[in-house]
């Protein structure tokens, strides 16, 4: 599986699309500006001294944290599809909204986040790099129980992180490899101060997205 040839789908896919894959991020890109403001707030107290509180905690680490990956991970559902080539280029904003719109992504999101938060902690408890192994392990399993429910079978959340570890056995460092080759992007990103996100992020969810289908092509073809 070459880093290449993922990335270079993932560019093809956003280049001829650009404008719906804007649309479509749209929501996302506005909860990190959104985010981004309500970090620092300057308030006046009675006596018209200038206050400076930090909203951190509803900020990047806080709800819109939350919020922002939900709908990301819907997003990325989406991206899937496009990979697959099973969805058309329209409805961004529908297709935004993916994650609320069915309430099994929804539900298969939240509590497959929260077991594998607790499960990637607790190695992390014994040592950092266990935890990050485990974490890289897991990355798949939202991807694999929406894939069970679209097909009408049943998984439940745990069979979907194992499923996930089962998957990404021998490819974890491919994957570990794969997101660093995009620290580049990312400090472009912040040099541009958030215009290049415009680009990365979806360029960023496309190449994991192929990523992912390209494992499960590699495990069919075992």
């Amino acid at each position: 599986m070459s880093r290449f040839d993922l990335k270079k789908k993932a560019d093809r896919i956003l280049m001829t699309n650009f404008k719906y894959f804007f649309l479509m991020f749209l929501p996302i890109y506005i909860l990190s500006i959104v985010s981004a403001i309500t970090q620092n707030h300057i308030i006046k107290d009675f006596d018209g001294v200038n206050i400076s509180i930090n909203w951190g905690m509803f900020g990047s680490t806080g709800i819109f944290s939350i919020v922002s990956g939900l709908i990301m991970t819907g997003i990325t559902f989406v991206c899937i599809d496009h990979i697959r080539n099973k969805a058309e280029f329209d409805k961004p904003f529908s297709h935004s909204a993916t994650i609320i719109n069915n309430s099994k992504y929804f539900w298969g999101t939240v509590f497959i986040g929260i077991l594998s938060y607790i499960l990637t902690y607790l190695w992390t408890l014994l040592l950092i790099i266990p935890g990050i192994i485990k974490s890289l392990a897991y990355s798949q399993a939202m991807y694999i129980y929406r894939d069970a429910v679209d097909k009408g079978e049943h998984i439940s959340y745990m069979d979907a992180i194992t499923k996930s570890r089962q998957l990404m056995n021998g490819h974890k460092w491919e994957f570990f490899v794969l997101q660093l080759s995009f620290i580049g992007w990312f400090l472009l990103v912040g040099i541009t101060l958030g215009l290049a996100a415009l680009y990365v992020t979806p360029y960023y969810q496309l190449t994991k997205a192929n990523f992912y289908d390209s494992l499960l092509k590699l495990e069919e073809n075992k």
